[in-house]
C-alpha cells in the first residue's frame, strides 16, 4: 500500500555542490547556514528558495487531467503560509519536475531540486488519487521541496522504535524493501547538524510519519497527521515571510 512511510526525502550527495547552488539561488543561505542556531521548526536553513520568487512546477509524464487538478490542490496548500507563488507549466521544465508512474513517493528537499537534470524529475508522486490519504501525501513532498525536513527525525522526538521490528517490516512491504541504511536514513537519524534549525518537537507537523505501536516499545503511536499544523504554518511563514 502507498503511504506516507514509503516517502523518500533525498538530498543531493555532494554537499559543496549542494551549498554552492543553495546560495546561488538565495544568497541569505550563506548566512543560515554558519550562523548561530535559531530555534525555530527542524529546516536545512541552506537550501531554501529565494524569498518572494515565483517556483515553475512541471508534470514530466501524461497525467490525468483530474489526477494533476488533484496535485496542485494538494500542492497550493502551503500557498497562502509562504511568500512564494506556484507557476504550473506545460513544457516539461520546471524547477519541481514531477513523475507519478514511479510506485514511490520523493522530493529533492528545497534548492537541490535545481542541480537535478532537467529530463529528470526532482519529485516522484506514485500515491494514487482514489487513495484516502492523497492529499496528505502530496502535501508533504511539497514541504520537502519548500525545505522541510522530516519532523519524526527531529533531535528531540525521541521515539522508542523497536529497531528489528522497523528493519524487518521495511525489508518485507509490499512497495519494495529498504536496506537497513536506508531506513536509519530516513527514519532513525536526526537532523542535529549546523544546518538543522528547530524548535520544540511538534507530533502534530504534516512533515511527521504516522508510527505503529507494533514498531515502538512500550505504548508509543502517532497517528497520520493529515492537516498542517499551527506550527507547520509558523515554521513556513518565518522562513518565507511576507
Amino acid at each position: 500500500m502507498n503511504n506516507l512511510q514509503d516517502c523518500k526525502l533525498l538530498q543531493w550527495p555532494d554537499d559543496l555542490a549542494a551549498y554552492e547552488m543553495a546560495i546561488k539561488e538565495n544568497p541569505a543561505n550563506a548566512t543560515f547556514a554558519s550562523g548561530g542556531r535559531r530555534k525555530r521548526s527542524l529546516i536545512n536553513y541552506s537550501k531554501l528558495w529565494a524569498n518572494g520568487r515565483t517556483l515553475t512546477i512541471a508534470f514530466i509524464d501524461d497525467v490525468d487531467p483530474d489526477h494533476k487538478r488533484k496535485i496542485m490542490e494538494a500542492a497550493v496548500r502551503w500557498i497562502p503560509y509562504v511568500n512564494l507563488s506556484f507557476e504550473f507549466v506545460d513544457d516539461l521544465q520546471g524547477d519541481i519536475r514531477i513523475a507519478t508512474k514511479n510506485n514511490y513517493n520523493s522530493s529533492m528537499l528545497g534548492t537541490d531540486a535545481l542541480l537535478i537534470h532537467p529530463d529528470w524529475p526532482t519529485m516522484n508522486l506514485g500515491v494514487k488519487p482514489d487513495h484516502e490519504d492523497f492529499e496528505t501525501i502530496v502535501t508533504h513532498e511539497f514541504g520537502h521541496a519548500l525545505g522541510a525536513m522530516h519532523e519524526h527525525q527531529h533531535p528531540q522526538a525521541d521515539i522508542p522504535w523497536d529497531k528489528p521490528k522497523v528493519y524487518d517490516y521495511y525489508q518485507n512491504r509490499e512497495m519494495g524493501p529498504l536496506t537497513p541504511e536506508q531506513v536509519d536514513f530516513n527514519l532513525f537519524t536526526p537532523f542535529n547538524t549546523l544546518e538543522a534549525i528547530y524548535t520544540e518537537y511538534d507530533r502534530k507537523s504534516i512533515m511527521h510519519h504516522p508510527v505503529s505501536n507494533d514498531l515502538t516499545l512500550g505504548d508509543w503511536e502517532n497517528p497520520i497527521n493529515r492537516e498542517i499544523s499551527k506550527k507547520d504554518i509558523k515554521m513556513m511563514s518565518l522562513l518565507y515571510p511576507q
